[in-house]
């Protein structure tokens, strides 16, 4: 599956719905090193974070079918980055919700210069010995300088600013490494809008427009309305799907994400793409 996946949907009953098609994307063969799943109910931050290190198959849909929530970030922990519940992703601040794919041990030994630009009142929500959360702090300090970081009607260009801002500062702390050993994608959200970026990892985005033959609930409705293909439709459903790094790409309607680049999704779930590299 992709160790990274987040999901934005405009009508949180039908989540499973959209999903369903994709659920292959969703299940890892295992998660040595734990996981995590955040989602958003009622405006509040709700995490799920599992540190400790399962035994067989995990199936992130059977873990988020039941949910009524709008926003979704899903993270499988990588070899040697968890272990503990506090290094446990995706990390939470206030209603900001960050995950990141990759790069664990560059940036770790980056994680002084990345501190320089992270104020005291931020350091101090900092648990975690991953560095991880310490980039996730770099992009709420740029959020805080640009007085963003609680602003409920924040622009898509004013929070990519701010992770823009956070990757190119990791990338030159860790410039000289192997490209691969520096190779990172993340997520942000703050439950208003969200943003995926790649750099150096694959990372595929899905839109759902309108679900014409949900087999979710068609699969529940009566034997006889089966055997006649009576169809359910959720023609109002909308929907922005990101995975990282995904072991494959069955279903029809993902188009892959162009390398250091950021994929904002607003509120209305209008999709753009943005450069990673500075202006």
């Amino acid at each position: 599956m992709s160790r990274l996946f987040a999901v934005v949907i405009n009508d949180p009953q039908r989540i499973a719905c959209a999903l369903h098609p994709t659920r292959e994307v969703l299940v890892a063969r295992s998660a040595p090193e734990g996981w995590g799943l955040a989602s958003y109910q009622g405006g509040e931050v709700l995490l799920m974070r599992h540190p400790k290190p399962l035994a067989g198959e995990l199936d992130f849909f059977q873990q988020v079918r039941d949910l009524r929530t709008d926003y979704v970030v899903g993270h499988v922990g990588e070899p040697g980055t968890q272990g503990k519940l506090e290094n446990t992703q995706p990390f939470r601040f206030r209603s900001w919700v960050f995950a990141q794919s990759g790069g664990a041990q560059r940036l770790a030994d980056a994680r002084a210069g990345l501190l320089e630009h992270v104020p005291d009142f931020l350091r101090r929500n900092i648990r975690a010995q991953a560095a991880a959360e310490h980039l996730f702090h770099v992009v709420l300090a740029f959020l805080h300088d640009a007085g963003k970081l609680d602003d409920p009607n924040l622009r898509l260009a004013d929070a990519t600013a701010a992770l823009r801002g956070a990757m190119l500062l990791a990338q030159r702390l860790t410039a000289g490494a192997e490209p691969e050993a520096t190779a990172m994608n993340v997520v942000l959200t703050n439950g208003r809008i969200l943003l995926a970026a790649r750099s150096g990892r694959p990372l595929f985005v899905r839109q759902v427009s309108g679900i014409a033959d949900c087999q979710l609930c068609g699969a529940s409705l009566p034997e006889d309305s089966r055997r006649d293909r009576r169809r359910v439709s959720h023609e109002h459903v909308r929907a922005v799907l990101v995975a990282s790094e995904p072991a494959k790409i069955a279903a029809e309607g993902w188009e892959e994400v162009p390398d250091a680049t950021i994929v904002g999704v607003t509120r209305d779930l209008g999709k753009t793409l943005l450069s990673l590299k500075a202006d």
